[in-house]
């Protein structure tokens, strides 16, 4: 191994010992580098000479020794790219939550804080040159518009476990509803899911529909039972139907996209001996799971169950 190799790994586990919270014993040092015990002992050895007020042994229950760097001993060592930046923006420009476009507008601004001055101006100028030449462009579609006011007040009433009341259209006209706020569920749209006690069952609202939102000064109990995880994983977007088991095979030109594709959490692939690509998930919501198949024109079958069959030829 090369000089400049050995002195990447010392400075990648001076950052570890940094960034472990629990600490790191030689075992982990061994694993991550895939080297000798005897190496590991060397590299914990030579970064403890160089830093020796700045170790701090971690109590722990078993034999082994573990420690950690104080909390910003390697800060020095830390920099952003302009790869780092444009990396950033470019997640900015994918989502479509006014939100978390927010939030990462403010963690850009942070970054920059960190980075000096004359860091700063020398690669401020590149972030654009380089989202240019990886072929990034801002994609147009349709797109709700969804308050980020909206957004926090919902964050805010689910992590109180208050109740909150809104405008929603119902009927050709307004309704005010009441509802524990579960969670939200990002799809095509933003959708609220919580427990509406006057219908007593659980109901999904599209964000952007929401009026007149307001966190009431009510605590609710959520049921213990409920996962939004699990919950999203009976439905093909947000529809809830009672599951099915589904098996698409798709045509071996278009296999490379489907073995990169995200259809459904309990997603199946395997590539058959034709080349074609076989698909198999479970969930409710056969009408947008045919929407998402007509994507995909000709290069799918469905080959179970019969009633999605059906369906995508009704």
């Amino acid at each position: 191994m090369s000089r400049l190799n050995k002195t990447e790994q010392i400075i990648e586990l001076a950052m570890m010992f940094q960034n472990s919270y629990c600490g790191l014993c030689i075992d982990d040092i061994q694993e991550h580098f895939e080297c000798s015990r005897r190496s590991a002992e060397r590299m914990k050895s030579l970064l403890f000479d160089l830093f020796p007020e700045k170790v701090e042994e971690v109590p722990t229950s078993d034999k082994k020794k573990r420690w950690r760097f104080i909390k910003g001993t390697m800060n020095f060592l830390i920099s952003f790219t302009v790869e780092d930046f444009a990396s950033l923006m470019y997640f900015k420009q994918l989502t479509k939550d006014e939100n978390k476009k927010k939030i990462l507008d403010e963690l850009i601004e942070k970054l920059k804080a960190l980075t000096p001055r004359r860091k700063f101006q020398s690669i401020q100028t590149d972030i654009e040159a380089l989202m240019e030449a990886q072929g990034f462009a801002v994609r147009q579609y349709s797109r709700p518009l969804v308050q980020s006011k909206t957004m926090e007040d919902l964050s805010r009433a689910m992590l109180a476990y208050k109740k909150v009341q809104f405008d929603y259209p119902i009927d050709k006209g307004r309704r005010k509803i009441t509802l524990n706020p579960y969670g939200v569920i990002v799809s095509d749209k933003h959708y609220l899911v919580g427990f509406n006690e006057y219908v007593n069952d659980l109901r999904l609202y599209k964000v952007d529909k929401i009026a007149n939102l307001k966190v009431l000064e009510e605590y609710y109990l959520k049921d213990e039972n409920f996962s939004l995880t699990e919950y999203c994983k009976n439905s093909f977007s947000i529809y809830q139907e009672d599951p099915i088991t589904i098996t698409l095979e798709f045509d071996k030109s278009v296999a490379e996209d489907v073995l990169n594709y995200h259809f459904h959490p309990t997603q199946k692939m395997k590539q058959l001996e034709n080349g074609n690509v076989q698909v198999k998930f479970i969930c409710g919501g056969k009408y947008a799971i045919c929407h998402e198949l007509f994507k995909w024109g000709g290069k799918v079958q469905i080959k179970k169950p019969v009633e999605l069959l059906q369906t995508i030829s009704f």
